[in-house]
């Protein structure tokens, strides 16, 4: 760097720093106070007319005993339905299109219930080598049933 370059870097700092110091002195040292003081029935007016509800903490224990009381409820009456009930089969047909990846299938198979994650079905399909080979189909009835091999073997 030349002294020219070094003057004119000190000039500019001294420039900006006069500049604050100048601003600094003559704003104002008033504090500017947004908050204004209100009783609790304003603030849960003004709560409750800007769609908020109010509770008290007496009335929200309430209403998380009852909560509570509900969920142990439901959970005994699904102990004894998820006995008595048989496991439920999804059934879809599904259609490819040009241009659709293994990924886009697969993501397509886990959001109607065929398979339980769309990254196993890619990689099922990426072990056995078959990425490139998806080719434009509408597809049987796969059902949530079928191993993730047979779900393969249908669109390849």
């Amino acid at each position: 760097m030349t002294r020219k370059t070094i003057r004119s870097f000190a000039g500019g700092l001294l420039v900006a720093s006069g500049v604050l110091g100048v601003t600094y002195l003559i704003g104002s040292d008033t504090e500017v106070s947004s908050s204004t003081d209100f009783t609790e029935e304003e603030m849960a007016n003004y709560l409750q007319e800007n769609g908020y509800a109010v509770e008290t903490q007496e009335t929200w224990d309430e209403l998380e005993a009852q909560l509570a009381t509900a969920q142990t409820e439901d959970e005994s009456s699904n102990e004894e339905q998820s006995e008595n009930d048989e496991q439920i089969a999804y059934r879809t047909i599904l259609h490819v299109v040009p241009g659709m990846t293994s990924i886009d299938v697969g993501e397509m198979l886990e959001d109607a219930g065929i398979v339980d994650s769309a990254y196993d079905f890619y990689e099922e399909v990426d072990n056995r080598g078959l990425s490139n080979d998806l080719r434009p189909q509408v597809t049987g009835e796969l059902t949530s049933e079928m191993s993730l091999s047979e779900v393969v073997d249908e669109f390849f």
